[in-house]
């Protein structure tokens, strides 16, 4: 089974194991990355859950990416909205975590941009902001859910888990039609 790099798609080298984890390194970017050995050898046919995380502090989205990696999500990182725009267009995301606040396209517009596609993703908001009205028009439209600034790793992970079987589900009911 070819392992993948989530950021450039370049196959990856075994770069070690230790206990039930095994470690893959990307050739082209040398990212280094953590998988879970039952995760990697179940011999699933499903794909991981694509998550995107889109927020201009570089140092907010490593930290996510790491904890959602360490629980086999496949993702890509996007720190402004262009960025966002190209990654969902190779990567078409399962579900995306997004900053409002973002260098151009910002997010209330790239929100509008991803619930309008056929098969929109879960999006999951990531925000410091607290103006009522701004947060209920984003609301409105259909997101999943909103995380306030700061954010720490289970409301983050939680929040990703129940997005996918959400959208596990969504898949399943459009099988059986």
């Amino acid at each position: 089974m070819d392992i993948f790099c989530a950021r450039c798609g370049t196959t990856a080298l075994p770069a070690g194991h230790e206990d039930a984890r095994a470690f893959f390194q990307c050739e082209k970017c040398n990212r280094v990355w953590m998988v879970h050995l039952s995760v990697a050898t179940s011999g699933s046919t499903e794909a991981p859950t694509r998550v995107l995380i889109v927020d201009d502090e570089p140092a907010l989205v490593s930290l996510i990416e790491m904890w959602l990696e360490d629980e086999g999500y496949a993702v890509a990182t996007a720190t402004s909205g262009r960025e966002a725009l190209e990654s969902i267009a190779a990567n078409d995301p399962d579900i995306v975590l997004l900053d409002l606040i973002i260098p151009p396209p910002d997010g209330f517009a790239l929100c509008d941009a991803l619930l309008s596609r056929p098969k929109p993703p879960q999006v999951i908001v990531m925000t410091g902001l607290t103006d009522p009205v701004r947060l209920h028009d984003v609301e409105s439209n259909g997101i999943f859910c909103i995380l306030f600034k700061p954010l720490t790793q289970e409301p983050i992970v939680d929040a990703v888990s129940r997005a996918r079987r959400r959208r596990w589900a969504a898949r399943e009911s459009n099988r059986s039609r």
